[in-house]
C-alpha cells in the first residue's frame, strides 16, 4: 500500500464568498485514482491530517453533509469543472471507479467560497467496497486518506463568481440554471447574456466588443438564442438582459442577492452560443462599461460564466 496524502495547506484559511483558494494533495501514486470531497465542519474532528468522521446514515461511509452550501471544488489539476463538493461524483461503480490521475505524484484543486461556513477538503483513493470514504464503527477511515485545513468561509467578498464555468449544452426549450457567488447582500446585480463573437473569454474574465463605441459591452443579439427565463427561482418575462439597461444609473434596480447568491435560468431558442455575464449594477450607466481595451473598467465587479450552447 502507498502511503498516505498529504493536503496543503494544512493550516486553516479565513476568506470570503466568491474567493478562491487552491489546495495541494500530494505524495501519491501517479497510478491510483483518487477522489476529492468537501466535509463540513461538523462532521469531521480533524487532527492534523487525521479525522474521525461522522457516518449518520450508518451506512460506513464518512458523511460529507451539506457542504455544497459552503463551497465547490470549481478546478481539478489546472481544469475547470462545473462545481461540485465531490469530484469525481460518488455514483461510480465500485469495481471499476474513476477518479482523479495525479501527476507527478500531485493533484491541484481550486476551491469557490460560496457561503458562510466550514469546510475541511479530504483526499483519498478511490477503491474498497464503495467510491465513498470507508470508515469504522469509530468514525476512523479505513482507506489511505488526508485531511487539509479548514476553510473558515464569512462574509461576502463582493467579487461575483460563477459556480458553472464550464460549457453547458442544451436543446431549443430546455434550460440550465447558472449560481452566482461572492454577491454582497446590499449590492444590486444585473445578469446579461452576450453573443460569443463579441467576448474573448479567459477563465471567468472577458474582453467585449463594443461596436459603437458607448463605452459598453455589446452583448449582441442573444436574445435570439437563449433567454433569461427565471431569476432566484422566480419566473421572469424572457430576457436576454435582467433587470433592463434602461434604468436611471443614480438609481439602478439590480438582482439582490438571496442566502447569499444569485440563481440564473437560461433557456434555449436557437442553435447559437452565448455567455452569462453578472456585474455590479452601477457607475455611468448600468450596462457593463468597458475601456478602448475591451475589458470592464474598475469598480465594474464582474464575472463570466461556462458558455451556454444552444444545440
Amino acid at each position: 500500500m502507498v502511503s498516505a496524502p498529504s493536503v496543503s495547506p494544512a493550516t486553516a484559511t479565513d476568506t470570503s464568498a466568491g474567493s478562491l483558494v487552491n489546495y495541494t494533495i500530494s505524495d501519491l501514486d501517479d497510478s491510483m485514482a483518487y477522489r476529492v470531497t468537501l466535509v463540513v465542519g461538523a462532521n469531521v474532528t480533524a487532527d492534523g491530517a487525521s479525522g474521525v468522521f461522522v457516518d449518520g446514515d450508518g451506512n460506513g461511509a464518512a458523511d460529507a453533509g451539506a457542504s455544497e452550501n459552503v463551497a465547490l471544488i470549481t478546478k481539478v489539476n489546472g481544469q475547470s469543472i462545473d462545481g461540485v463538493k465531490t469530484y469525481p461524483a460518488g455514483s461510480d461503480d465500485p469495481a471499476n471507479p474513476s477518479g482523479i490521475f495525479p501527476s507527478g505524484g500531485q493533484i491541484t484543486v481550486e476551491v469557490l467560497a460560496v457561503a458562510d461556513g466550514t469546510i475541511y477538503p479530504v483526499a483519498y483513493e478511490n477503491g474498497g467496497a464503495t467510491t465513498f470514504l470507508e470508515i469504522g464503527s469509530d468514525g476512523a477511515p479505513i482507506e489511505n486518506y488526508a485531511v487539509g485545513g479548514a476553510l473558515n468561509v464569512s462574509g461576502a467578498s463582493g467579487q461575483p463568481r460563477f459556480a458553472q464555468q464550464t460549457e453547458q449544452t442544451a436543446g431549443v426549450g430546455t434550460s440550465t440554471e447558472y449560481t452566482i457567488v461572492g454577491v454582497s447582500a446590499d449590492q444590486a446585480y444585473r445578469v446579461t447574456l452576450v453573443v460569443a463573437d463579441n467576448v474573448t473569454v479567459d477563465g471567468d474574465r472577458g474582453t467585449f466588443v463594443d461596436n459603437d463605441e458607448n463605452g459598453a459591452a455589446d452583448a449582441g443579439a442573444s436574445e435570439t438564442i437563449a433567454l433569461i427565463t427565471q431569476v432566484n427561482g422566480d419566473d421572469i418575462e424572457a430576457a436576454k438582459t435582467f433587470p433592463a439597461g434602461t434604468d436611471d444609473p443614480q438609481n439602478p434596480s439590480g438582482i439582490v442577492p438571496k442566502d447569499g447568491k444569485i440563481t440564473v435560468t437560461v433557456t434555449g431558442v436557437a442553435a447559437g452560443k452565448v455567455f452569462p455575464v453578472a456585474y455590479v449594477n452601477g457607475g455611468n450607466s448600468t450596462f457593463l462599461e468597458i475601456g478602448s481595451d475591451g475589458r470592464p473598467v474598475a469598480g465594474e465587479n464582474y464575472a463570466v460564466g461556462g458558455a451556454f450552447t444552444v444545440e
